[in-house]
């Protein structure tokens, strides 16, 4: 038993165990598969992506301008199912960047998405809330869902102000519901008032005559 130590110390001394991240390729081959978001919603696999290592390589998949953005926005949802502070950063970072989605606005609805994933907190919704701002519908509208799932009660502020300038049936609806999924009573004071207030015929025939 003694010496099965001593040769096991040798080895570790002579062959030392290092931690193994993947490149940029090899991820891009992990995530081509047609069912990817089922993919990186296994646990065992997000798991993998803890490690400081891995999650070095989707950040950088996630922010590489020049790749397929196909593959760009499976990054940078598997960010948000890894959901560590390291992963938020990034896509905080992303969000603000303003030349982050010039060639697909797909990027930047991606990452606001993803940032629905996280712990609410006030950092993430004083970035998160500046995309209900934003001249993409696409990005307006996974802004609103992604405040609907954080429930948090400082942004029904943004989203009444949203609701009132929005000129998209698609974004406003978002917006309802995001209201609706944190009902406290003044979210749900607000949706009984535009219900009843006559001015959106078109909201109400969108999803079904109720609010």
């Amino acid at each position: 038993m003694k010496k099965f130590f001593k040769f096991l110390i040798l080895g570790v001394i002579l062959f030392p165990l290092t931690s193994y991240a993947l490149t940029i390729d090899e991820l891009l081959k992990e995530l081509d598969t047609p069912k990817w978001r089922e993919k990186i919603s296994e646990p065992a696999f997000v798991e993998r992506f803890k490690n400081p290592d891995m999650l070095s390589v989707v950040i950088k998949l996630a922010d590489a301008r020049g790749y397929d953005w196909r593959y760009r926005i499976r990054a940078i949802s598997l960010l948000g199912n890894i959901g560590t502070s390291q992963a938020q950063e990034s896509l905080l970072n992303m969000f603000q960047d303003h030349f982050f989605h010039h060639e697909c606005p797909s990027l930047k609805s991606y990452v606001a998405d993803a940032l629905g994933n996280f712990k609410p907190n006030m950092r993430l919704l004083d970035i998160l809330k500046e995309g209900l701002k934003d001249p993409e519908i696409l990005i307006r509208e996974a802004t609103a869902k992604s405040l609907g799932r954080l429930k948090m009660v400082e942004s029904i502020k943004y989203l009444k102000e949203a609701f009132y300038s929005e000129k998209s049936l698609a974004v406003r609806i978002a917006i309802v519901n995001a209201l609706k999924s944190i009902g406290t009573p003044e979210a749900t004071k607000f949706i009984k008032e535009i219900a009843s207030d006559g001015n959106h015929k078109e909201l109400l025939d969108a999803v079904g005559g109720s609010l």
